[in-house]
């Protein structure tokens, strides 16, 4: 089991035990969104040389009115030097919170925005074949190229271009000689 999968898994049995799972979660994510905005804070909260006290200051300043799990959860991550992990520890709170609640979250990962009638056609099938209530996200990323990366819980599919090419510079580079020129 990984740190931030220990943590999660921690982080939803405290919250399940006072009920208050969905208020954890949207204040986390809310939390982590506003660290992924700021490239600055984000920075020095990475940052060995910001003393720790300051730290937890802007965290105390920044979750103030939050529930104590999550004000609790990243002084912790603070005093043990784990707050690198807080992204994971997101990630694998979401997935543990959806898997509770029979849906599993999906991000499709394309080089444009996906039409609604992809998105509808991924969640269909998504759900026909795992039997939950799929919860789509989607990313774009134009180096793909093409294609979509889909993740499925802790599984990725990777139908990119970008992923494509990779794979046929890989077997002409690994081709014998002979079998790269051959007129067959």
């Amino acid at each position: 089991m990984s740190v931030a999968t220990t943590y999660a898994e921690a982080l939803y049995e405290a919250g399940a035990q006072e009920g208050a799972l969905a208020r954890v979660s949207a204040e986390l994510a809310e939390f982590h969104g506003a660290l992924s905005e700021s490239p600055e804070l984000a920075a020095a909260f990475e940052n060995p040389e910001v003393a720790a006290g300051a730290k937890k200051g802007v965290v105390d300043e920044l979750a103030a009115g939050a529930h104590a799990l999550v004000t609790n959860l990243l002084q912790v991550l603070l005093d043990r030097g784990r707050f690198d992990e807080l992204g994971a520890i997101v990630d694998a709170f979401g997935a543990r919170v959806a898997d509770a609640e029979g849906r599993i979250e999906v991000h499709a990962l394309t080089a444009v925005p996906l039409p609604d009638d992809l998105r509808d056609r991924i969640v269909e099938r998504v759900g026909a074949h795992t039997g939950r209530e799929v919860s789509l996200t989607q990313g774009v990323e134009p180096d793909i190229i093409g294609g979509l990366v889909l993740q499925v819980g802790s599984t990725v599919v990777d139908g990119s271009v970008r992923h494509g090419f990779r794979d046929l510079r890989s077997t002409l580079v690994g081709a014998p000689v002979e079998a790269a020129i051959s007129p067959d």
